[in-house]
């Protein structure tokens, strides 16, 4: 499901695909308080469109970041886990040749978690209680609530999403700029950290046209 001011102009036919337009207004690009409500409006429409379809898992994917094309076969291969958390994933600067290794992926990116969709990981959003929120909470507090409820999840360690940045639509990148401190750090383990974007990878994230320098 993708939720959006505009539908793209893609011509797909394919019945998994469903386009929900948004009723909000787009926000103003420079309001950075402003994108993140609509994120938020966004997600919530989301879910009020998800109750009518009943999907046996769910996953939120900022528009700008990449999942793994093997993760829903690695997801469905394991029925017994409440949910899966993605504990480390890539990094990549859009138009880099390189992916980087960022590790406690889901306190950096909200793309890091697959849940079941019912109310005992959303008894907000589905369940009869408005108190009390476990997966419906910011990315980097929900491994902890998922763990304080013993749910039974899934801990991934190979990367199986990429989180995108270097672009103005990326939220954190108008907030603030690397720090002199963060640079250093990077390059000291850039050596370790670093994959190059191979072909393979290309494929895997679905970046086999993108062009690299």
């Amino acid at each position: 499901m993708v939720v959006c001011q505009d539908r793209p102009p893609l011509k797909l036919n394919d019945e998994r695909y469903l386009f929900l337009e948004t009723r909000q207004p787009k926000p103003d690009k420079q309001n950075v308080m402003a994108k993140y409500r609509d994120k938020g409006i966004k997600t919530v429409e989301a879910f009020d469109a998800a109750r009518e379809l009943s999907p046996e898992y769910v996953m939120i994917v900022d528009a700008d970041d990449l999942i793994s094309n093997r993760l829903v076969s690695y997801v469905y291969q394991r029925p017994n886990f409440d949910a899966f958390c993605l504990k480390t994933g890539y990094e990549w600067r859009e138009g880099s040749s390189h992916f980087s290794l960022r590790p406690s992926f889901n306190q950096v990116c909200s793309t890091a978690f697959v849940w079941r969709f019912n109310e005992r990981l959303f008894p907000a959003w589905l369940g009869k209680t408005y108190t009390k929120r476990i997966c419906d909470q910011g990315h980097n507090l929900v491994e902890a609530a998922m763990d304080a409820e013993r749910f039974q999840v899934d801990k991934i360690y190979k990367p199986k999403a990429v989180y995108v940045t270097g672009h103005f639509n990326h939220l954190d990148e108008t907030l603030h700029h690397l720090t002199i401190k963060r640079r250093i750090k990077d390059l000291v383990l850039s050596t370790w950290r670093d994959r190059g974007l191979t072909p393979e990878l290309k494929t895997e994230f679905g970046l086999l046209h993108e062009s690299t320098k």
